[in-house]
């Protein structure tokens, strides 16, 4: 019945968009249904009321499919080639905006929000999970702390077998011709070792490395298939030094190692497993401590929802609810039988995780994703570490499309073909920004006809479709990703994404995955590599501006179309500004990133008798920063101080600490504490990574939706400051680039 709503919905639009009448009886069916979009999408019940949401993306849809219609029918012809080559690609480009923004309604028709599900874990029949931490070359005190947070899980821990899985360490590795190579992979296999002999817990690795990390999960999968003591293969891979014999897992728990879980992770999400035996997929979203480098470096991660939030607080949720929510890598609970029937990870594309998804769902088996942060994790420092990530998503989701069509694929439900077409597609995005880009430079620099449109047809057409679309966006995202935040985020990428695609067409099965670097520190500002291609971009469309005036100036008739090709010069300019500017490095030295917190708290001097309240306002691994309304002047520098802390499930944790700073303003103290090396470190990973209710709260506080113009002038702005000291810059150290 749903489906056949649907095709319903889409034959009455597209029949009310090929309506023909007049000019006016045109501009008040496109303006009228602006104002209708306007006026429902402000509603307090837009959010909440289906019906009212379903109204607004038909109405929208109506207004996009009217303009593509126009478009293809009454703007385009040929004149020349040279002329049509670019007319033609400005069409194929806005055709790519159009199917995105389609299958993005469709996805996002009716997101899912999941009723939190905790299972008692006093219950006889929980199965037992197997937590699988696949690691590569990262530090091994990153893995490590993951480690720690794994034995804080609220989980009976007999039933709980927690694994490092090394590839770093591996056979090959450690016989490595070269000396120093083989000597670093003892030292790491060693390294591991004791770890795991420090915390119980279980070390793997294997021979050779293949297959990447899918190899590697794969590996330990089938590994443990007969638990440890009926398992004959182990010898000089799997050494277990838990308090119990590791019996095989019902359930997998995969972490990235940087990615630590919460003590809730395995109560909220085994519950949906012990609900439905088709399960085999529960995905949480991946949190991260650190913005992505381009919010750090645009200096806008304070104030508005991060990147992936779009994804993790929106897209999944609407996947969800056409049983087509994938897996991610990390943070996801997976079942063991159904991944050893079809042979585990997958591993024939380098995004190995929605690829094991699909085919699962091909399978007839259903997902789940639970919509509450479960584990905090780190994103790249830098934009080089940034694009090596979002090349490897966008070659291994081309790669699926090209081995393992989602549209072919036999056993998806129409809607999770056009759920797992919509994923893949996106990855597309840089051929039609760079065509969006330099398209008014055509026109007003060489006056070719790339959009053959009359301003009447402009204004009945072309302004109502971007208005509406703008508003559209704004009201169904706008509180997990603010206007224009995508355009810049997807600009800075755009030109470097198209290479690594094309190579996937001419050789499908070339690509190679490349772990991406984390917990990295920055020692010093500087101007990234990648800029240089928007600095020549940027010099080609200012060189429209004096010919575009001369034109204005001479060509009285050709003033309307100008001032449009300006106000579309303009805003690609704006983007390639923003790009630039988000493209010098911001240094960042901490080696722990600090994290919002919210927890009351007292602070006692040593050899004072005094306590202050107050509460904590952000922490670390290293540190915390304490405010209090008690105006206090007697504090020292490295002054010993005991904390008493209240964790937001109630537990009381009691550390010592050094002031390192402090502040007197006001009647308010603020004091930055330095973590005594006397303190269990055990207790500040617990403290400060178990809580999930800590990263929720700290998503929650950014969930608020801005005006468009607002946003506007607000990216403008720090777009421009860091394109003015990107400026500086060059003009100071050349073409010193990193």
């Amino acid at each position: 019945m749903r489906k056949f709503s649907l095709l319903l919905i889409a034959v009455f639009l597209i029949n009310i968009a090929l309506i023909n009448a007049d000019y006016k009886f045109q501009a008040f069916l496109a303006y009228g249904t602006v104002f209708f979009v306007i006026l429902l999408s402000q509603s307090k019940l837009f959010s909440k009321n289906p019906i009212f949401r379903i109204t607004v993306i038909s109405a929208t849809t109506f207004l996009v499919l009217r303009y593509w219609f126009f478009r293809t029918f009454d703007t385009l012809g040929y004149t020349t080639l040279v002329e049509s080559i670019p007319m033609y690609a400005l069409y194929l480009a806005e055709t790519y905006a159009i199917l995105i923004f389609l299958l993005g309604a469709f996805v996002y028709i009716h997101p899912l929000e999941r009723k939190i599900k905790q299972v008692d874990t006093s219950r006889q029949d929980l199965p037992v999970v197997d937590i699988f931490i696949p690691t590569y070359n990262e530090d091994p005190n990153i893995v490590k702390i993951t480690c720690i947070a794994c034995k804080k899980i609220e989980y009976p821990a007999e039933k709980l077998n927690i694994y490092i899985l090394d590839d770093g360490g591996t056979l090959q590795k450690r016989n490595d011709k070269n000396p120093q190579k083989a000597r670093e992979a003892w030292e790491r296999h060693e390294t591991f070792k004791k770890i795991a002999q420090e915390l119980k817990i279980n070390y793997i690795t294997r021979e050779k490395n293949v297959h990447a990390k899918a190899g590697n999960i794969n590996h330990a999968l089938f590994l443990t298939k007969d638990g440890y003591e009926n398992n004959t293969d182990y010898d000089g891979l799997w050494f277990s030094y838990s308090e119990h014999k590791p019996q095989p897992g019902d359930l997998i728990l995969i972490l990235d190692c940087d990615h630590v879980p919460t003590k809730d992770i395995l109560k909220k999400t085994v519950a949906y497993f012990l609900e439905d035996e088709k399960l085999f997929l529960v995905q949480t979203p991946h949190f991260f401590v650190n913005p992505s480098p381009l919010e750090k470096n645009l200096k806008i991660s304070k104030e508005i929802p991060w990147e992936n939030e779009m994804f993790y607080r929106g897209i999944q949720k609407g996947l969800d609810f056409w049983n087509a929510a994938f897996f991610c890598g990390s943070a996801a609970v997976l079942r063991r039988k159904y991944l050893m029937e079809v042979g585990g990870i997958a591993g024939e594309t380098i995004t190995e995780d929605a690829e094991t998804a699909l085919t699962l769902h091909s399978k007839g088996y259903n997902s789940v994703y639970f919509d509450k942060p479960m584990i905090a994790g780190l994103s790249p420092e830098t934009f080089d570490d940034f694009l090596l990530q979002r090349s490897r998503w966008a070659q291994g989701m081309v790669q699926i499309f090209l081995l393992k069509n989602p549209i072919l694929i036999k056993g998806l439900s129409l809607a999770q073909r056009l759920c797992y077409l919509n994923s893949i597609v996106f990855w597309f995005f840089g051929f039609a920004r760079n065509i969006f880009l330099v398209a008014p430079f055509f026109y007003i620099a060489f006056g070719m006809s790339i959009y053959n449109a009359s301003i009447q047809q402009i204004f009945i057409y072309t302004i109502p479709y971007l208005w509406a679309a703008g508003v559209f966006a704004n009201y169904m995202y706008g509180h997990i990703r603010r206007p224009f935040f995508s355009e810049i985020f997807e600009t800075v990428q755009s030109l470097y994404l198209i290479l690594p695609i094309i190579g996937v067409f001419l050789n499908p099965r070339f690509p190679q995955f490349k772990v991406t670097p984390k917990g990295g520190t920055l020692t010093e500002s500087f101007l990234n590599r990648y800029s240089a291609g928007y600095f020549i971009m940027l010099a080609l469309l200012l060189i429209a501006i004096p010919i575009g005036l001369i034109k204005f100036i001479s060509i009285p008739n050709e003033r309307a179309y100008l001032t449009v090709g300006f106000a579309w010069l303009f805003f690609s300019i704006f983007l390639i500004v923003s790009s630039i500017g988000a493209l010098y490095e911001a240094r960042q030295l901490r080696r722990w990133h600090r994290i919002k917190a919210y927890d009351e708290a007292e602070v006692k001097f040593k050899d004072l008798n005094i306590v202050i309240k107050g509460k904590i306002d952000d922490l670390s691994l290293s540190g915390i920063k304490f405010i209090s309304n008690f105006k206090f002047e007697k504090i020292k520098l490295n002054q010993l101080c005991y904390l008493k802390i209240k964790a937001p499930d109630g537990k009381i944790f009691e550390f010592e600490a050094l002031v390192k700073r402090f502040n007197i303003e006001n009647d308010k103290l603020e004091v930055g504490f330095l973590f005594s090396e006397r303190n269990s470190f055990d207790q500040i990973v617990e403290y400060v990574y178990s809580y999930s209710d800590r990263w929720e709260k700290f998503l929650q506080e950014r969930e608020k939706s801005e005006t468009i113009f607002t946003n506007f002038f607000f990216l403008f702005s720090r777009g421009l400051k860091g394109f003015l000291v990107a400026c500086e810059y060059v003009f100071k150290k050349g073409n010193r680039y990193y």
